[in-house]
């Protein structure tokens, strides 16, 4: 995404966007935050010094550094990486935001972060007249949604157990993991965990499981071949049309329609 004049001038412009299992383009000028939405990896930042990166976490570094991801090799790792520039994230940093670089930021599953994600590749995707300084809008959003998020941060018990529920449920890939069996895991009962989940999250613990399997079926639908009812039947789905439904409600879209969509030069 190469910037204009007055893109560098208005001070934040995303330079790249990315969806994967590691982490793309070397050293370059600029920022980059990334976004672990499934496993976990290390970040080897030089040295011997490592960060320990789990679903839910948020690196926010120089991108010039050249700091070394590792993913798990046996759980792997997804990530959404945006890389950015512009002299205003500078400024916030002589302020003092963000700053000692790089930083972990572990806000857990923030609904409204990953929407801006979401909004930024939808931006990158359907390209918009003056869709350079639409996405500089929401990635000043995300980074003061980040910033703030890290100053507000659920603690105690109750907000660690709902964190960890958030994990597990993230990372059980497309199986369906059933609410009976993780409750006796984390130790509680359902009736409470159900009720503690919704006051941490805003929403039930299915429709949260509904989201990452649906977040799982966009990334089999662009980077995969295998047909539709196939990802229906990997992601625990009872049958194609109820897939179909639960993903046109969530995109607006047919699954080969988005696909399709994705799929264009």
């Amino acid at each position: 995404m190469a910037p204009s004049s007055q893109d560098e001038a208005w001070g934040l412009y995303v330079s790249a966007l990315a969806s994967s299992d590691q982490p793309l383009g070397g050293p370059v000028p600029g920022w980059r935050l990334l976004f672990v939405v499934r496993g976990g990896a290390t970040l080897a930042t030089g040295g011997r010094r490592r960060m320990r990166l789990e679903a839910g976490d948020v690196v926010l570094a120089a991108s010039e550094a050249g700091h070394r991801f590792l993913p798990d090799p046996a759980r792997g790792c997804r990530v959404h990486q945006v890389d950015f520039r512009g002299w205003q994230m500078d400024r916030w940093l002589e302020a003092g935001f963000f700053a000692p670089l790089p930083r972990v930021l572990r806000p857990g599953f923030d609904e409204g972060l990953l929407g801006l994600v979401a909004r930024l590749v939808e931006l990158a995707r359907n390209r918009p007249p003056e869709a350079s300084r639409l996405m500089a809008g929401a990635l000043g959003h995300l980074l003061a949604r980040l910033e703030l998020a890290t100053r507000s941060l659920p603690a105690g018990p109750q907000a660690r157990l709902v964190q960890e529920a958030q994990r597990r449920l993230s990372e059980s890939g497309g199986e369906p993991h059933g609410l009976a069996g993780l409750v006796e895991e984390l130790g509680v009962s359902e009736t409470w965990f159900r009720r503690c989940f919704r006051a941490q999250t805003g929403m039930a613990p299915q429709e949260f499981r509904m989201r990452q399997r649906l977040e799982r079926a966009c990334e089999l639908l662009s980077d995969t071949e295998a047909p539709v009812s196939t990802i229906a039947a990997d992601l625990g789905f009872s049958s194609p049309a109820y897939f179909s439904r639960a993903f046109r409600k969530a995109t607006g879209l047919a699954p080969s329609v988005w696909r399709a969509r994705t799929l264009q030069p």
